[in-house]
Formats: C-alpha cells, sequence, structure tokens
C-alpha cells in the first residue's frame, strides 16, 4: 500500500512548472484594498462633506461667568442680522437704528475737499493702495487751539465736553494708550466693488439698476504715531484698523466705518454717517443706503451659505491700546478737464487685463496727483478728537501688480546669482586641505539668510495669490529654500565632516631636552638648495593656534554629558526664532547679525592663519547680491513693501564694505596683522619671504633658475628692483621720457618715484605676493601654486607635503 493510501488525507501535491506566460494571458488579480484605509478615508469623506451641513444649534460654549450658552455660527450670526435689518425696515421687528453721531466727518470737512457735482465728474475706483498721507489733530474738546493750516475755512464745532452727552470717563476709558494728538500718518489699503453685480439668480432684478452709482467698499488702514520732537521711525508706533463703507460715484464721497482690527465693525451704523433720519428732508439717500446695506447682509447670508465649512462665531479681540470707533469721510478731487472718465476707465481694465494695448495708450493723472487730491476728515467717535487726511500717494492694484512682477524677476536672477556662486565655491574646495579653511559658521549663516528670503517670498505669494501676481513670489522664494535647505546645509555637512576633528589645543609642552650624543653629533647636509633656502626662510610652521579653550570646552563637555539639552536648546531656538527674526523693533538688530556672516571667516583666517578661503568671486557677489534685495526695500522709497526708507540700511551697507575689507586686508598684510601679539597664532609658514636684490659678490640660491614648473613662465623675484627685466623696461622709458621732458618737471617725479620703488625694494617692502617658495626651496607664482594646492598638498617637482598656504 502507497503512503497516499494509508495517511488520513492525500498529502499536498508538489508544485509543477508553470508554463511560460503569453500575452494572452489574463494579468493577476489586484489585491484587496485594506478595509482600515477604506474607513479613513469614508470618515474624511464625511467629516469634511458634512460642514456645510450643520444644524442650527452648533454646540455649547461656557461664557466668562461660567455658564453655558448655545455657540453661534458666521452663518448664524449674519442671518440674525438680515433679520433684525429686514424687520426694522418693514416696521415689523424690535430692532432700534443706531442714533446719528453727534459730530460727522461730512460736516467738518474743509471748503478745499468740497466739490459740487453737477459741475464736475470724479474717479470711480481707487482699488488699491493710499500710503503716506499726512495727519492733522484736532481736539473736538479745544477746536480752534490747532494750529493747522488744513482746518481753516471749516466748520469748527463747538467744544464737545461742553455737550450733555458727553462722558469724560468713558472718553478717557475708549482712547486707551494711544497718543491722537502725536498721530502723524495715515496708510490704507482697500478693495471697492459696485452694488449692482448680482447676487444669484434670485436677486437678479431692478436692484442691479438702481445702485449702479454705489460701489461697497471694504479694506484696512494703519495710524503712525510718534513722539514729538522725534524723527527716528524706531520709537513709532502702529495700530490698525478694518473698515466698511459705501462710495457714492454721484459725489465721489466716502462713508466709512472702522473699529481696530479684531473688533467686528456693525456695518448697520453706515446709514447714519450720511446724516439723515429714517424720515429725514433728504431721505432718499438714506433710503438707499439701507436697501443697499440689506442687499449686503443678502449677499454675506448667500456666501456664508455657500461656504465649505462653518465655523463659529469668534469673540471680538478687544484692542488694548483703543476701542475708539472711527467715522471717516473721504472726497476725491474731480476728473481733470482734458480727461474723460471712460478714458480712464479703459486705462484702469487694460492694468488689470492687460491686452497690449498699455504701451499705447496715455497715463492718465491718478486721484491723489489731480489738485486738491484726496482729503478727509476722520472722527473718533465719543473720544474727543478729529484728525484731517491729506497729501497722500496712491498706489493702483494694477500698477502694484506690476511692480510686483518687475521685482519677482529681479529677486529670482539675484537669487540665481547666489546660488552659482554658491555651487562654484562648492566645486572650487574639494579637497580636505581647502575644506578646512572656510568657516562652518559663515556657512550656515548664509543659509539662515536664505531661509528668512525664502520665508518672505512665500507669505508674499499666498498673500498676492488672488491678484494674480503672486505666483512670482515663489520663484526667488524657491531658490531660496534651495540655498536654505539644499546647496547651504549640504556645504555645511562637508565642512563639519573635515572640521569636526579638528580640536583647539594648548600649546604643547617642550620636548625633553635630546642626549648629549645626540645633541652635539653634526646634522646631515640638506640637498641642492634646501639649507640656504632655509636660512632665507627661518620661519617656524605652526598649525594649532595658542589660545585658552576652558569655556568651549566646558560648554562641549556639557553638551557631550546631557544631549537632550541640545534638542531642548535647538527647539527653543526654532520657538523663539520667528518671533524675533519678524518683530518690527528687532529686524535692524536681527539683520546686522544675519549680515555679520564673514565674521566667522575672518576669525578662522586668524586663529588659524589661513590664506586663500574663499574665492573673490563668490566674497564681492555674496556681498553685494545679498544686499540688493535688502536695499530695494530699506533704501528705495516706492518699494512694493510699502516700508519707509531707513536710515540704517546704509550703515548695513557700510558694515559688508568693513568685512569685506578686513577679507582683503588678511590677504595683503597677513591673516593675523590686526591681532596683538598675545592672542596672535604661531606664525605659520611664509611662502613670501624677502629675497635680498642680486649681488654679485654674495649671490643667493636664486639668482639661478626662477622659472615656475607649472606654467613655464619666469618668476620675477625682485618686484620694484632695478635689476628684474620688467623694471629695467619700465625704468628705460622712463629715463627716455625724463630727459625729453625735463621742461615740463614731469622726468623728474617718475625718477622719484622709481628711486622710492628702490628703495621699497630695498627694506623689504615691495609686493612679494606674485611669488612663492616651497620650503624645498623651489619658486612658483602665487596663484599658479594656490591652484595646484587646491587639488594636490605637495610639490609638483620633489612631491614633499607643503603646508598651508
Amino acid at each position: 500500500m502507497s503512503s497516499q493510501e494509508q495517511g488520513p488525507r492525500p498529502s499536498t501535491p508538489q508544485p509543477q512548472p508553470q508554463p511560460p506566460s503569453t500575452a494572452n494571458d489574463s494579468p493577476p488579480p489586484r489585491p484587496r484594498p485594506n478595509i482600515s484605509s477604506m474607513l479613513f478615508m469614508t470618515a474624511f469623506f464625511f467629516f469634511l462633506s458634512g460642514g456645510n451641513h450643520a444644524p442650527v444649534n452648533s454646540g455649547s460654549e461656557i461664557g466668562p461667568d461660567g455658564q453655558i450658552t448655545p455657540g453661534v455660527t458666521e452663518y448664524e450670526w449674519v442671518r440674525g442680522q438680515r433679520h433684525e435689518w429686514r424687520g426694522w425696515l418693514n416696521g415689523t421687528g424690535n430692532y432700534t437704528e443706531p442714533p446719528i453721531p453727534e459730530v460727522l466727518p461730512m460736516a467738518l470737512i474743509p471748503p478745499k475737499y468740497s466739490h459740487e457735482p453737477t459741475e464736475h465728474g470724479f474717479y470711480t475706483n481707487m482699488t488699491g493702495f493710499y500710503r503716506g498721507a499726512t495727519i492733522h489733530p484736532l481736539s473736538l474738546s479745544s477746536p480752534n487751539s490747532s494750529l493747522s493750516s488744513f482746518w481753516q475755512g471749516s466748520a469748527t464745532p463747538p467744544a464737545i465736553n461742553h455737550t450733555a452727552s458727553w462722558n469724560e470717563t468713558r472718553a478717557e476709558a475708549m482712547r486707551g494708550s494711544w497718543d491722537w494728538a502725536s498721530t502723524m500718518r495715515w496708510d490704507m489699503s482697500l478693495r471697492e466693488r459696485n452694488i449692482s453685480k448680482p447676487i444669484g439668480d434670485e436677486w437678479k432684478s431692478k436692484e442691479d439698476v438702481e445702485y449702479t452709482s454705489w460701489n461697497w467698499v471694504k479694506g484696512s488702514f494703519t495710524l503712525t504715531s510718534r513722539p514729538p520732537n522725534q524723527l527716528s521711525t524706531l520709537n513709532d508706533e502702529t495700530i490698525i484698523y478694518d473698515f466698511y463703507g459705501l462710495h457714492h460715484l454721484t459725489n465721489g464721497t466716502y462713508n466709512l466705518y472702522a473699529l481696530p482690527v479684531g473688533m467686528r465693525p456693525d456695518v448697520r451704523r453706515l446709514p447714519g454717517l450720511w446724516g439723515e433720519g429714517k424720515t429725514g428732508v433728504q431721505g432718499s439717500v438714506g433710503n438707499v443706503t439701507r436697501g443697499i446695506l440689506l442687499r449686503e447682509m443678502e449677499r454675506e447670508v448667500k456666501n456664508q451659505e455657500n461656504a465649505f465649512v462653518l465655523g463659529n462665531m469668534k469673540p471680538d479681540d478687544i484692542s488694548d491700546i483703543t476701542t475708539c470707533p472711527l467715522l471717516i469721510s473721504l472726497t476725491l478731487p474731480p476728473l481733470p478737464s482734458h480727461w474723460s472718465k471712460a478714458d480712464i476707465d479703459a486705462y484702469n481694465r487694460e492694468l488689470v487685463n492687460p491686452t497690449g494695448l498699455l504701451a499705447s495708450m496715455n497715463r492718465p493723472p491718478g486721484y491723489w496727483q489731480a489738485p486738491p487730491g484726496l482729503g478727509g476728515v476722520v472722527v473718533a467717535d465719543q473720544c474727543g478728537w478729529a484728525l484731517g487726511i491729506e497729501g497722500g500717494k496712491g498706489v493702483p492694484v494694477g500698477e502694484f501688480w506690476r511692480d510686483g512682477v518687475t521685482y519677482s524677476a529681479f529677486a529670482t536672477l539675484t537669487q540665481l546669482l547666489l546660488l552659482a556662486l554658491l555651487v562654484h565655491q562648492m566645486e572650487s574646495t574639494r579637497t580636505p586641505s581647502t575644506l578646512s579653511k572656510v568657516s562652518l559658521w559663515t556657512i550656515i549663516i548664509m543659509s539662515v539668510a536664505d531661509s528668512y528670503v525664502f520665508s518672505i517670498h512665500v507669505v508674499l505669494g499666498i498673500l498676492g495669490e488672488g491678484g494674480g501676481g503672486g505666483v512670482g513670489m515663489f520663484v526667488p522664494g524657491f531658490l531660496g529654500l534651495c540655498g536654505a535647505v539644499v546647496f547651504g546645509p549640504r556645504y555645511a555637512v562637508l565642512l563639519h565632516r573635515i572640521q569636526a576633528p579638528e580640536v583647539d589645543s594648548r600649546p604643547p609642552p617642550p620636548p625633553p631636552p635630546a642626549p648629549a650624543s645626540i645633541a652635539q653629533a653634526p646634522l646631515p647636509a640638506p640637498a641642492d638648495n634646501t639649507a640656504t633656502t632655509n636660512q632665507v626662510n627661518r620661519i617656524p610652521i605652526a598649525s594649532e593656534p595658542r589660545f585658552n579653550i576652558n569655556i568651549v570646552e566646558a560648554v562641549r563637555s556639557a553638551f557631550r554629558a546631557a544631549p537632550a539639552l541640545k534638542w531642548l536648546l535647538l527647539l527653543t531656538t526654532l520657538f523663539l526664532l520667528p518671533s524675533i527674526l519678524f518683530t518690527p523693533r528687532l529686524i535692524p538688530y536681527v539683520f546686522y547679525t544675519i549680515y555679520s556672516f564673514w565674521i566667522p571667516q575672518i576669525w578662522r583666517n586668524a586663529r588659524r592663519g589661513n590664506g586663500r578661503a574663499l574665492e573673490w568671486r563668490f566674497v564681492l557677489g555674496s556681498a553685494v547680491g545679498r544686499l540688493i534685495l535688502e536695499t530695494d526695500a530699506f533704501a528705495y522709497k516706492d518699494n512694493i513693501f510699502f516700508i519707509e526708507p531707513k536710515p540704517w540700511v546704509w550703515g548695513l551697507v557700510l558694515w559688508q564694505a568693513v568685512q569685506v575689507f578686513i577679507l582683503y586686508a588678511q590677504e595683503k598684510f597677513g591673516p593675523a596683522f590686526f591681532l596683538p601679539k598675545s592672542m596672535a597664532p604661531p606664525e605659520m609658514y611664509n611662502y613670501h619671504p624677502h629675497i635680498p636684490p642680486p649681488d654679485a659678490e654674495n649671490p643667493t640660491p636664486f639668482d639661478g633658475e626662477t622659472t615656475c614648473s607649472i606654467c613655464y613662465d619666469d618668476v620675477d623675484l625682485h618686484p620694484f628692483s632695478p635689476h628684474s627685466p620688467s623694471h629695467a623696461h619700465s625704468n628705460g622709458h622712463m629715463r627716455a621720457a625724463s630727459t625729453s621732458k625735463t621742461a615740463g618737471g614731469k622726468g623728474i617725479k617718475e625718477e622719484a618715484r622709481d628711486g622710492g620703488r628702490d628703495v621699497l625694494s630695498g627694506l623689504g617692502l615691495g609686493d612679494r605676493r606674485g611669488y612663492a617658495i616651497a620650503p624645498c626651496g623651489h619658486v612658483f607664482h602665487t596663484n599658479c601654486l594656490a591652484q595646484w594646492m587646491s587639488i594636490k598638498t605637495i610639490c609638483p617637482l620633489c612631491k614633499r607635503s607643503l603646508p598651508p598656504m
């Protein structure tokens, strides 16, 4: 009986060889999806899609008194405002319209900025930016005390502190710590949209034609306060306001309502700014503004309904500086007589949506250029202050995006240059001897500067993406990211690997005295000209500096004993660095710190006696390239960042020039020329010793062969010497010139200069950087030997090791 018949079940058959697959064979079955992935994707889309159908009661919140109150979403809040406003207009609600302010800003407009609408046409849109306007404060408690010419001719109201509704305690609490008397600057950005733009299919009715002469305005502005008798901007204080309002195109007037950023302006205060009650004498404009307000509320409700996710309404963030609401009235100037509204609108449309006709169109004057310019009055409601506005400069949104594209192209070329210089420097320092000369911290600080450029440009790209010019900002940001994350860290890691074994130790103890038999034994004679060369160039070769590093060693030991301390310090730095880099008052100090990236290289050169560590192409290109964007932002008046020119930026340029000059001086006079002898490292081997002039009675080993073994050209060992061929040739020409021009005295000056060169050569002060003498006595050009030593650190002729140059 076989084994298969005796077993309880048949054994598993052996696998048989499969026939080769053909093109007609069906593909193997696909693996079944993981059930956990399906559950995750189902939950992901469920939670994201359910936000648009949130219940009316969005949850509960704990109030300041500890009571649990139902939460309110943004959609519920705007819908509630719409119901209250609609009920009040229909007479069926309990809502009461806010009272008309006692002091209206339009009543304080000077006659200079009051224009008759029947005689003029007006600019229709100033979407964009309005920068650098001058503020003229006026105390409403003593309105006749202002000395500003802005308020001449305006209807001065009575002292507000004498009215029955004035509350000085409330006014002082609302004014807060803001110095209204020192407010001196106004910067504004706004966006306008015509009210007749349809909301949806149900709103395409007569209202689309009824409100064509009105624009809805939304934006923000910044007030700047400066202490009196100060010109510096370091002590400036700023506060940002958000506003909503209406622009009446017929007469070119704006009425806006603003609150500090974080506090939600109540748009239902807008109709009262026109100074009309519901049944007033000129109630037609008041009724129009109330209808516009209902329409805008319907638009906001529609936007919230179409929102992807409905969030809870955040409570107001009450400002710690001031809580004064601002009532604003602005007036646009009339159109110039030789310009029509159609021509200006066509030019603005070409700026926003270019079709190639902009070069052939005449540029019309802006609203800030047409006399008398934009003017207005701001009233701090219930705070007792008014502010006059005039003299700013406008930047239309189309021109702003064009300038942004130009800047992004310029920044891209600059970052490309810096990246190419860094890559070339990396390629030129590939050997351990060259890498040991470059400072690690210089490259790290440059990477930090690149990360700063990346952060700023990415933020600008995100903020400007909706305007069409933000995409260009991502390109220099990406190049900055390459320098900060790819090439800079790669170079830094390579430098760290080479320089990590370096240990700064104390000077080694003196060697023990040699035995007398060895000390008195004669030394072997050096081969060739080595002995003579060493007599000429008796400079010790040292590789370790004499520094006391007790503090450095203590810090290193602490990090080695507690590795977690290093990570804690790193995380703390990462958390604190963004707040430090972007704090306005600290920006000058941040830039001066970052732009000190040559200091570590200067110190390493002096500490180790290095020379020719960085290529001058890299030094000059990095110094200039990294200053271009900063000078554009802080020195150019019409920059796209709207930053006022800062005088300290020129100190930054000077600081960079000083560092580059020190690097050059280290190449010219020695790496440690500025250090006292007590701090200077041991002198390195001197490749440029002074060679005495040729003397027939006392010949030197260098009077013979002076050919560079790398380029095979003659090496001039006696610059400025009358015995050198080049000097003799130029000297002959000068003597000929002196004999032909003795009358003018020019040849005498040249002979004196020639004699001065001979004196310099005799004193050993000539330019000896042109030649280099190795310890073995072979002569080279300095540039030739430096290029050779960047690859190999041995003599090209005798293959002996060469000390660093």
